[in-house]
């Protein structure tokens, strides 16, 4: 079991390196036809020294990833952590809970470590990056409290549904991971409000434009704001999200300040064109499948002593055996990868062709073209990178679809 474990490990890592050598062998590609006018001849070699410094950060960070997990796995360290905190108490909820999130904060520091790399070095030097080290600190502080206390909470009703209903717990969960992603989606604007400040829009044409184009597509709208991301990046962005009387939409300071009015709309418009689309409901049955899959997973492996005593433990732990299972499960979790992607690709064209729909083919292509301009997008990814791991079409083909004259 040990070795079974180590080995698909090792396998879904060399994977993911193989997707990154498929990004740096398009490195010198030419810019296709209908994106040639995004960068000029000297920004575009700009555009892709950024491209590879990104990627040689990525590799570095699925370097010393890979080297975390493979010291946790062969040195058991949870079981370790396990005998540490039982030296102070027998409760299972908090052996559990220390046992399972120690590693996860663990790996989130080592991760921040390397963010501010990523971000004081790669994006400042492209002129992206605007936050301020407090900030940096702040964000992590919220984020990593946030993941924890989620975590935890999880963690906790799954222990406790187990003591209550024994294996009954893994179809009982599925229930409570669907109302969770419910949940989240219905307080999103609430949880954007946790890293962002969000000031309602003042009075003028942008205001009245949106207003306009919501009455248009029938679009119930809570409130329209500002959100400060130039105190921290220069890239463009907005948002359309929440549900009922929580609808909100939040346009990034940094698209309204180098966008014209229509292109801002046309944004929005495609925005809403998801939620007038109900591609949430639309991407909920492959997210109910996967979630079907790790429990049935969970059902096998959580409760086999093997997976546990594999590791250092006597009997079975419940919280190790979630995180073998997390490894066990995730090469079919790439797999899973391919159809979730397609969706979610076939949706933001759905969402597009509703953008044209409403503000026409001319400045939903301005806008797009700007927002890969302003952020430095790859424009040439290799197409097998895109089939797993792209959630939204290459810009090529997105620009394709809005320059045909049919707009579905």
């Amino acid at each position: 079991m040990r070795v079974l474990i180590l080995v698909i490990f090792l396998a879904t890592t060399a994977f993911g390196f193989f997707l990154k050598y498929l990004t740096y062998s398009r490195r010198n590609d030419p810019l296709p036809e209908n994106v040639r006018d995004v960068f000029d001849e000297e920004t575009y070699k700009k555009n892709q020294a950024y491209g590879m410094d990104k990627l040689r950060y990525s590799i570095a960070g699925e370097l010393i990833g890979m080297a975390l997990s493979l010291f946790f796995l062969l040195f058991n360290f949870h079981h370790k952590l396990y005998g540490f905190i039982s030296g102070y108490t027998g409760d299972p909820y908090l052996t559990s809970i220390f046992i399972l999130l120690v590693p996860i904060f663990i790996g989130s520091i080592v991760g921040r470590l390397m963010d501010i790399y990523a971000t004081f070095v790669i994006e400042a030097r492209y002129g992206f990056n605007k936050t301020t080290p407090a900030t940096f600190i702040l964000d992590f502080l919220k984020m990593t409290t946030l993941t924890l206390i989620i975590m935890a909470g999880l963690l906790s009703l799954f222990l406790l549904l187990y003591d209550q209903m024994g294996n009954w717990v893994f179809p009982a969960f599925f229930f409570v991971l669907l109302l969770s992603q419910v949940f989240v989606s219905f307080l999103s604007p609430l949880l954007i409000r946790i890293i962002y400040k969000l000031t309602p829009l003042e009075d003028g044409e942008l205001k009245d434009s949106i207003e306009a184009l919501a009455k248009t597509t029938g679009y119930k709208l809570k409130g329209i704001y500002m959100v400060n991301a130039s105190k921290r990046s220069t890239k463009l962005n907005a948002f359309a999200s929440g549900f009922g009387k929580t609808r909100t939409i939040g346009l990034f300071d940094t698209l309204v300040e180098k966008m014209t009015v229509g292109e801002v709309v046309a944004v929005l418009a495609h925005e809403i064109g998801h939620a007038k689309k109900h591609h949430i409901l639309k991407s909920t049955p492959l997210a109910l499948l996967q979630y079907g899959i790790a429990l049935i997973a969970a059902y096998f492996i959580i409760t086999m002593p093997e997976a546990s005593q594999a590791f250092g433990f006597a009997d079975t732990n419940l919280a190790f055996g979630i995180y073998v299972m997390l490894i066990l499960i995730s090469p079919l979790m790439l797999v899973l990868q391919i159809p979730s992607n397609a969706l979610s690709r076939k949706c933001e064209f759905e969402a597009d062709a509703f953008e044209k729909l409403h503000s026409g083919g001319e400045v939903s292509i301005s806008a797009i073209k700007k927002i890969y301009r302003e952020s430095f997008g790859n424009l040439t990814p290799h197409p097998f990178v895109v089939l797993m791991e792209h959630s939204h079409p290459t810009l090529t083909s997105r620009v394709a679809a809005f320059e045909r004259d049919e707009t579905s």
